[in-house]
């Protein structure tokens, strides 16, 4: 009788190299996964505080280009290993949610993250200024003093400004009791309108189209102009730059980004930045503007 054995172990060879291959391209084309639903700030306080509304970040694996998500989200990476994970922190650009940018006063958060196919790595970013970051002006009101004034003639007769304490909120995050600019609206004032204004005049802001950052949260039952007084050799102009919506009895957080009013300007220009609210013709003394945590930021 003739024998198969020798075919038999032949066939038997080549079913287990091809499995041994199988099971090692089981996992091609899957990949690993990180997940990112908030981040935190580690801040000094020659800085601010570590009040903050990050809505998303930008990511590189091995100094390659992801995109940008928006929390909380889940990323899938087909880099597998031992994979350099680079986060950049994101915000709304002038309180635009189609305006997603990068916070450019913090560093990048880097590490290094072992991913594997079919896995998810939860990944909590610390964020910090980056060295060469310079906060121009810090407004707080912690200290019952203010560097935010009124620009005469305001306040009118029966309005009133002063620093309170009072609840506050971001969207859940930060709960506590802070320190606040309040503005007041009383029935007898006919002027119709409050100015605001930074104490200083800031002169020192980089021109070369680098971002310049202002700052700020605001709780107002009315709207709320944001401008800007631009002066140097050839001009001294006005500008309004965002108007604020009413925010519905809710704190809200806003990132302007002044570099298109300041980028290419001559040299010596200066700005100072402004509050305007204007009254409606009906008026109530419970309209109440609140204005905190102020900071003017940038790159040396």
């Amino acid at each position: 009788m003739r024998s198969y054995s020798g075919i038999q172990y032949s066939i038997a060879f080549l079913l287990g190299i091809f499995g041994v291959m199988s099971c090692r391209d089981e996992h091609k084309g899957i990949p690993a996964q990180i997940s990112i639903d908030s981040v935190s700030l580690n801040i000094s306080s020659l800085q601010g505080n570590n009040i903050h509304q990050i809505r998303g970040v930008q990511v590189f694996a091995n100094d390659e280009l992801l995109g940008n998500f928006e929390f909380p989200c889940k990323i899938p990476i087909t880099k597998l290993g031992n994979i350099k994970i680079q986060i950049f922190p994101l915000v709304y650009i002038n309180g635009s949610k189609n305006n997603l940018g990068i916070y450019t006063p913090m560093a990048s958060y880097v590490d290094t993250f072992l991913l594997q196919a079919g896995k998810s790595i939860p990944i909590k970013p610390i964020f910090t200024f980056r060295k060469n970051a310079f906060v121009r002006w810090n407004e707080d009101f912690e200290d019952n003093n203010s560097t935010l004034i009124p620009i005469a003639p305001s306040p009118y007769p029966g309005d009133s400004i002063s620093i309170v304490s009072t609840p506050f909120d971001l969207d859940g995050k930060f709960k506590s009791t802070t320190k606040a600019y309040r503005i007041v609206f009383e029935n007898i004032d006919s002027s119709k309108y409050i100015d605001i204004g930074s104490f200083e005049e800031f002169k020192d802001l980089p021109l070369d189209g680098s971002s310049v950052f202002f700052e700020f949260d605001v709780k107002s039952d009315l709207p709320v102009q944001l401008a800007m007084r631009r002066k140097n050799s050839t001009a001294n102009e006005l500008l309004p730059y965002l108007l604020v919506n009413k925010t519905g009895g809710q704190w809200k957080r806003f990132y302007v980004n002044l570099v298109f009013e300041l980028a290419s300007q001559p040299a010596g220009t200066s700005i100072r930045l402004f509050f305007d609210i204007n009254k409606p013709e009906v008026c109530t003394v419970s309209r109440e503007i609140f204005i905190d945590n102020l900071r003017l930021s940038f790159l040396k």
